[in-house]
């Protein structure tokens, strides 16, 4: 085994690193490009996911007492 740097791409998903934000994610584009053509999908038209942009979620949004709990069991 050798050290060949730092990896750019696991399991053909893409590795983005923000070095002076400290943030690291996953880009799945290629990915989804190459499955797309696997079973000629590529020419379907992409849009976008019913979820607004820029959407921050956060732990401190969870339902934290029983009451908020079982109001939640109801939505999807």
């Amino acid at each position: 085994m050798k050290n060949m740097g730092e990896a750019r791409y696991v399991l053909g998903m893409e590795i983005v690193k923000n070095h002076p934000k400290k943030l690291l994610g996953m880009c799945q584009e290629v990915y989804i490009k190459r499955f797309l053509e696997r079973f000629r999908m590529h020419y379907y038209k992409f849009v976008d996911p019913p979820v607004e942009k820029g959407l921050t979620l956060s732990l401190n949004q969870c339902p934290k007492i029983d009451q908020e709990k079982e109001k939640m069991n109801d939505v999807p």
